[in-house]
């Protein structure tokens, strides 16, 4: 879930240490001297001095998205500012606890070092456990179809009894049927980048993940003794990791990264003009440490322009991610790049297309698409404190192939609708978004932080 995005860290910067020194303001100009009068001595400077050494930053995490349910928890930040030169500090460590009400759990402890040991270099270490006890899978590529009834039903007494049955939905095949379990215990995650020359910059990194896979669930959690969606596939052969039937086992993957960047954005969490471009690799092999070998090219294209004025703004991102080798089932729905972090899910969700079901669409090659257009509408200062309202309408859609040959059938999935930005200083933005999928007949609202790109 991208409630974790990077630019947390600047939001609680901006919270606790950039906002109350803007509020301060600056200091009206002192009236000029009468002629022939003694000019009074300089006034002491009433700028606000930089803060330095270490302080402890925290902020409560809430959110709900149709998906995951509400979710809720707390980031606590310890930042050393060191002598106050070093933007936005010289090292912070994080940690955060947070899960929802359907099941995820994304707690993680994260070190951010700009400038690692006086070098070009910024470095970021993220140790995490991800929990997804009802991961969705729908099968593979465009052709892979969802009926609500499969997995439906309104009588949960009688499932209590038998899961296997639905009194009133005779197309009933298991409340579970469209979802497994996965654990990520450790996930770690190695980055570095560094600018090279202009907007241009470089990043190299390492991911290692240990997941536990579940296909079937307890009756205490009403899981049906008939096959899931997952279970089927792997009984066909389609499913790298899975031989015929499984319950519970723990993989391993490794992998190395590298990418280029381009960015060119005006202001990283609220852009009104400028780009982000990024081009990343990523490859595992036993070398590495994973017990897959298989390899990954994501692009990441971002673009954002004012229209007749800058209070109108469009925005466009544009995702492609291909992959190869023996790519391990639950790897599917992911994207590679160097801000995609570990638990944000596939196409569909909060994080990629608003309306459409959470990783509805999977596969060894993916394509995404989000237009958005925002205007921002209207602003009040209270406390003198900047906040901005924007309305947005957006346009998400979304295809997938179950591998390099592109032979799979079926349309795209595509979903739109409106939300509103609440943006405090141009840098701290919530967000409510409300998205319709025509082609599955599925909604869903989101309330979260951040623009989703």
């Amino acid at each position: 879930m991208h409630l974790v995005r990077m630019t947390w860290a600047v939001s609680l910067v901006v919270l606790f240490h950039g906002a109350p020194s803007r509020a301060q303001g600056v200091p009206e100009e002192e009236a000029a001297p009468a002629p022939g009068a003694e000019a009074p001595p300089p006034p002491e400077s009433q700028e606000a001095k930089p803060r330095t050494g270490w302080r402890v930053q925290g902020l409560p995490l809430l959110n709900f998205n149709s998906d995951e349910g509400f979710g809720f928890g707390v980031r606590l930040m310890l930042v050393d500012a060191g002598d106050g030169t070093q933007q936005p500090y010289r090292h912070a460590v994080v940690g955060q606890f947070f899960q929802t009400t359907g099941g995820t759990a994304i707690h993680r402890l994260m070190l951010d070092a700009p400038g690692f040991l006086s070098s070009p270099w910024r470095v970021g270490v993220d140790l995490s456990l991800l929990n997804d006890r009802f991961s969705p899978y729908y099968g593979q590529g465009s052709g892979a179809t969802y009926e609500e009834d499969f997995s439906t039903c309104d009588d949960r007494d009688a499932l209590e009894a038998n899961p296997d049955v639905c009194p009133d939905n005779a197309a009933f095949r298991g409340l579970r049927y469209y979802s497994y379990e996965q654990r990520t215990f450790p996930s770690v995650v190695l980055n570095a980048r560094r600018s090279i020359k202009g907007p241009w910059q470089v990043a190299v990194g390492y991911r290692f993940r240990l997941t536990r896979v579940s296909t079937r669930y307890d009756t205490d959690d009403l899981g049906q003794s008939r096959d899931s969606r997952l279970e089927e596939d792997a009984r066909a052969g389609l499913l790298t990791g899975i031989e015929g039937e499984l319950r519970r086992e723990t993989f391993r993957t490794a992998e190395l990264t590298a990418g280029l960047l381009l960015d060119l954005r005006d202001n990283e969490p609220a852009p009104v003009r400028g780009m982000f471009h990024e081009l990343v690799a990523r490859g595992a092999l036993e070398a590495t440490g994973s017990s897959f070998r298989y390899w990954g090219v994501t692009a990441n294209l971002r673009f954002y322009h004012p229209l007749v004025s800058e209070r109108l703004v469009a925005a466009l991102r544009l995702m492609g991610d291909a992959m190869g080798g023996d790519v391990p089932f639950f790897q599917l729905s992911s994207f590679g790049g160097v801000d995609w972090r570990d638990g944000w899910g596939g196409i569909g969700g909060v994080i990629t297309a608003r309306g459409i079901l959470k990783n509805r669409l999977q596969g060894e090659v993916k394509a995404l698409a989000n237009g958005e257009l925002r205007w921002w509408f209207a602003s009040a200062r209270p406390w003198n404190q900047q906040l901005d309202f924007t309305l947005v309408a957006f346009l998400d859609a979304g295809q997938a192939w179950s591998d390099l040959h592109f032979r799979d059938g079926g349309a795209s999935q595509y979903a739109g609708g409106g939300g509103l930005r609440i943006g405090w200083e141009k840098l701290f933005i919530v967000r409510a978004d409300y998205g319709v999928s025509p082609s599955d007949g599925t909604s869903g609202f989101y309330l979260d932080f951040n623009h989703m790109f």
